[in-house]
């Protein structure tokens, strides 16, 4: 018997088939696939509707065709090894594109398994599974995949994890990854159970299934000093969350910025409510220390080419500190190198780095960093930070610092050039003491701080003796020289919390807080004598008159009022002399001023019971 290949066929018009049943056509026609059957000569024995429509023949057309005929040369050819297999016993599997009738060109899997009886292959039925919609659905998330890869490696501060219904990582990938401890290699193809320390997983599950439900997920992360924000979402296939994706962003800077901008509203509302200068450096201070997380911050003013002053520090200064410093150029302190360069700089302190770097050293500091603070154009100080750890400042802290000092310098400008218009405003610009608005200011506090504490309050109104004299002989600059010079005078007698103010004219006020009568009669005495014991140059000596008054005694009047009234007295009882408003006391007689006294100092009583004192 001669063997022949299955493609070897007889051209004769084959024998008739039976009709296939139509029970057994309903069955076939229920397989959501196509079926057919081919017997040993490569006829059509049987065929689904959906094999005979695939191939644009009716059923009774492919009853008894050849295969040639329905797949044609190019199809059969390819398909040929796999027919021989199958009419040989073997069953086979394959993928194949194949054009339908429309002309389209279709994903399939196709399977032949032979059709055995009594141990001889009489055929073979063939299963031909349209996978058109899953192979374009893989490509497509394959695709994507390539795209979440493209991404996570491309961007800085990224990764991205894909993952599936088994929370098993699908996608494992970014520049950011190791950050978190993890490779790739060994997060691809695992369950998260399987892989990630600790906690992690039971941590971060509820999250991966929210997102495969649908929802949105957010969360933050604190890995060392960096900070990451992380978003887990689904992943649509056909409108149904067949995935889930977490992408990481390191958000430290935008964090770091958005502190940066809160502290500078915080700064600018302070400048707003005219908070003093040094509140305002103090707020920085606080604020840089919290920004960098340090162990020091501070604000410096310069106060000459080598020296300097620590206007706020946070926290307080260390008593190993000077607040006042004078320093040499060489000294190795991050301040110092602001003052000679104008430039920010990092310094880690040494032992031979300078009076400067031994104080700091001192207080346990080992590294520093200091921006310049810039006012109308020119050095005004610093904003420093220090670590008590030589490793606790870097370059990137320096430049962020640099940074924040410029935004800085705008608000402590604006402090300073309001500090300089409310002092031209309540400033004598002659005698640089506080003006006549000043002094009721200072006066109405003072005096509801005496009442509402039950301390005492006294005022001296002082009046320079023939003053009109000094004008109309020697012209008014130089009784302008005359007014400055008593101002300085008066200035040097009073204590830190009194207030020597131009009253207007050659007329002085004196407020002296907690301080009674007696002693404020004994401090215009002072003042009388100040005034009369040395020459005003070409001018000569010069006398001075004063009214005392304490709050106490001003009952009929206010504070200045009756302090003036005494003044009345003792200008009216011969000037040069002291009076006190509302007690009578014996009065001296005062000598020309600048000559010695001869003999006994007279008294004089003067009216209205107003102790008045010459000198």
């Amino acid at each position: 018997m001669t063997n022949r290949s299955p493609l070897n066929r007889d051209d004769a018009d084959p024998s008739p088939l039976p009709e296939i049943p139509a029970q057994l056509r309903a069955v076939l026609n229920g397989i959501p696939a196509l079926v057919g059957y081919w017997d040993t000569g490569l006829r059509n024995r049987l065929a689904n509707d959906a094999y005979c429509e695939w191939f644009g023949f009716a059923p009774r057309q492919l009853h008894g065709m050849h295969v040639r005929d329905v797949l044609g040369e190019t199809v059969l050819e390819a398909n040929l090894p796999h027919i021989e297999a199958a009419l040989a016993g073997e069953r086979q599997q394959f993928d194949r594109t194949l054009v339908d009738a429309a002309g389209q060109s279709r994903f399939t899997e196709v399977t032949y398994t032979p059709d055995t009886q009594g141990g001889a292959v009489q055929g073979f039925f063939v299963l031909v599974t349209d996978i058109t919609e899953r192979v374009l659905a893989d490509r497509r998330r394959q695709r994507d995949m390539d795209r979440y890869r493209a991404l996570a490696r491309s961007v800085p501060g990224v990764f991205v994890l894909l993952f599936d219904a088994e929370l098993r990582y699908l996608i494992a990938e970014g520049q950011e990854l190791e950050t978190f401890g993890y490779r790739r290699e060994e997060l691809e193809g695992q369950r998260i159970q399987d892989v990630l320390k600790g906690n992690l997983a039971s941590e971060l599950e509820p999250r991966y299934l929210a997102a495969l439900a649908g929802r949105e997920v957010s969360w933050n992360r604190q890995i060392g000093h960096r900070t990451y924000r992380l978003n887990a979402g689904p992943v649509y296939s056909d409108d149904e969350a067949a995935a889930g994706m977490v992408v990481a962003v390191d958000i430290t800077e935008r964090l770091q910025q958005q502190k940066v901008w809160e502290a500078l509203h915080e700064i600018a509302t302070e400048v707003a409510r005219n908070a003093a200068p040094a509140a305002i450096s103090e707020r920085v201070a606080a604020i840089v220390r919290d920004l960098f997380n340090v162990d020091s911050a501070a604000v410096v003013r310069f106060t000459g080419a080598s020296s300097a002053e620590i206007v706020a520090m946070a926290p307080m200064l260390p008593p190993t500190l000077s607040r006042r410093q004078i320093f040499a150029p060489t000294d190795e302190s991050a301040t110092v190198r602001v003052a000679v360069t104008g430039k920010p700089a990092l310094v880690r302190y040494r032992a031979e780095g300078g009076q400067a770097a031994e104080q700091m050293r001192a207080g346990g500091f080992q590294s520093a960093a200091a921006a310049p603070i810039r006012v109308g154009g020119s050095l005004w100080g610093a904003v420093s930070l220090t670590s008590k750890s030589r490793t606790g400042v870097t370059e990137a802290m320096m430049e962020r610092l640099a940074q924040f000092a410029e935004l800085v310098e705008i608000a402590i400008g604006n402090t300073e050039a309001r500090t300089d218009l409310e002092q031209q405003a309540t400033t004598d610009a002659l005698s640089g003491l506080p003006n006549r608005r000043a002094l009721e200011r200072h006066l109405a506090e003072h005096v509801a701080q005496a009442r509402s504490r039950g301390t005492r309050l006294s005022a001296v109104v002082l009046d320079i003796d023939h003053f009109k004299r000094v004008n109309d002989t020697h012209g008014h600059l130089t009784g302008d020289v005359v007014l400055a010079e008593v101002a300085a005078r008066l200035r040097t007698l009073a204590r830190a919390q009194e207030i020597v103010a131009r009253f207007g004219g050659e007329e002085f006020v004196w407020l002296l807080p907690e301080t009674d009568g007696a002693e404020a009669l004994r401090a215009a005495e002072r003042a009388r004598k100040a005034i009369a014991s040395e020459p005003f140059g070409e001018v000569g000596f010069l006398t001075i008159s004063a009214g005392v008054c304490e709050q106490s005694d001003a009952a009929a009047g206010s504070l200045l009022d009756c302090a003036d009234r005494a003044l009345y007295e003792a200008k009216n009882g011969g000037r040069n002399r002291t009076s006190r408003y509302g007690h009578a006391s014996p009065a001296v007689q005062s000598a020309p001023a600048g000559q010695a006294q001869n003999g006994q100092a007279r008294n004089r009583q003067a009216p209205n019971g107003t102790d008045t004192l010459g000198a």
